[in-house]
């Protein structure tokens, strides 16, 4: 099994190789959310844990978005069909690719299971639980074809036009196929850490920029709240490369943060999330790959503010679900408590479900049943509102989860344990 990963991932062009991602010269043409082109999925989405997924057919297409300044931009989403599809369900799944590569990103790491795309084959787990309540799922680039990872508006932006074109393809396959598409579709958003990071975004600027879009719910873990206080939280750790990344992200969107970065150390080399980790194991970067003083830079600490979801006045416009444990060593439980009382204040729809069990990784398999359930029940058009905080030993125990469910998570989580 190992040699045929190995040999999947060699033969699969990387995004830089792989004409299908250029943007035509004409991109201004095309609307916000438009396709530019589509295509099957060139190479089958493999995973390293679940066989066979359950999947159809896979299809990537070219979208027309912009970036942080609305010039022009272009992204890539996968559009995956599950056998016997609910028509009108839909959920655009936002990886935490937390990375600042291009070939990190899911389009190509979905499948391509090797190392260096573990953290998204990690996400392909909860896709196939998605997949298996016959929703569509979405799944952007959401960090854009310059991997601009913590670009908060150009996430939102990203996800929000991905949607737009997931729609208008799965509304014409639907009239090409005679099948029964009836009414709007319902759209869940869902992702974790910095996949959750680009789904509040995306939640925080639907009303004013895709307004037609009938978002009823979303679902974040383990999201990056406040920046500064991860890349300080995870420093000299196991993953401290985590910052590189972070930082590196950022300066992929904004030039002047770039120059001001390259005053407190060189530009490091790329990575993906695990091989950073590896790169950068134990190492302080913050005092030692980088001078410190960059935390007091006013450059680097005004577009951090400008992105940090505890520094941001925009509020989601549509029910929120946040499962997050309380001992997480990446993102402190603290500061999503402050991002819980701000919207409640508000008057934000939350429910936030405490784990006190798991660390972050952990906490991304045992929240995940609890989160689907939630989804489902929007999805399913039940209404909620309110603002509930409520503790439990493991978000396993949510109320509504099947055992089914449950099961499914337990035992992959065991599966990835033995594999990492």
């Amino acid at each position: 099994m190992i040699w045929l990963l190995l040999l999947i991932s060699l033969i699969n062009s990387s995004p830089p190789d792989d004409d299908f991602y250029n943007p035509p010269s004409n991109l201004s043409d095309y609307a916000l959310g438009e396709i530019i082109r589509s295509r099957q999925s060139p190479h089958p989405i493999t995973s390293m844990f679940i066989n066979p997924l359950p999947i159809v057919s896979s299809h990537q297409l070219l979208i027309r978005s912009q970036d942080t300044f609305q010039n022009p931009t272009a992204i890539i989403t996968t559009i995956l069909i599950p056998p016997n599809p609910d028509p009108n369900k839909l959920i655009s799944h936002q990886p935490f690719e937390n990375s600042a590569m291009q070939r990190c990103a899911p389009s190509y790491a979905m499948s391509t299971p090797n190392f260096e795309t573990f953290q998204i084959q990690t996400d392909l787990v909860f896709i196939a639980a998605m997949l298996s309540q016959g929703w569509y799922v979405n799944v952007p680039d959401h960090e854009g074809a310059n991997s601009a990872f913590l670009a908060g508006i150009k996430a939102g932006y990203s996800v929000l036009d991905s949607i737009r074109g997931a729609q208008s393809f799965l509304k014409l396959k639907s009239r090409i196929s005679n099948t029964t598409m009836t009414g709007k579709f319902r759209v869940g958003l869902f992702g974790y850490s910095g996949g959750g990071f680009s789904s509040i975004w995306a939640s925080m600027l639907v009303s004013t920029y895709a307004p037609e879009l009938n978002i009823v719910g979303l679902a974040g873990g383990g999201t990056i709240v406040n920046i500064t206080l991860v890349m300080e939280t995870v420093d000299s750790g196991l993953y401290s490369g985590l910052i590189v990344n972070m930082l590196q992200g950022l300066s992929n969107e904004y030039g002047d943060f770039k120059e001001a970065l390259m005053k407190y150390g060189e530009i490091q080399p790329l990575h993906c999330l695990f091989p950073s980790a590896k790169e950068y194991f134990l190492q302080k970067i913050i005092g030692g790959v980088y001078d410190r003083d960059l935390l007091f830079d006013e450059i680097i600490r005004k577009k951090i503010m400008e992105n940090d979801l505890i520094s941001s006045l925009l509020v989601p416009s549509v029910p929120v679900f946040l499962f997050h444990s309380r001992i997480d060593e990446m993102s402190p439980f603290e500061e999503v408590l402050k991002l819980k009382e701000y919207w409640c204040s508000r008057n934000v729809s939350l429910e936030l479900a405490e784990d006190m069990s798991y660390n972050h990784m952990v906490g991304a398999y045992m929240g995940a049943p609890a989160a689907i359930t939630w989804l489902e029940q929007r999805l399913n058009g039940s209404l909620v509102s309110g603002c509930i905080h409520e503790f439990r030993l493991t978000n396993l125990g949510y109320p509504g989860v099947v055992p089914t469910l449950r099961t499914f998570f337990e035992r992959t989580l065991q599966l990835f344990q033995r594999q990492s």
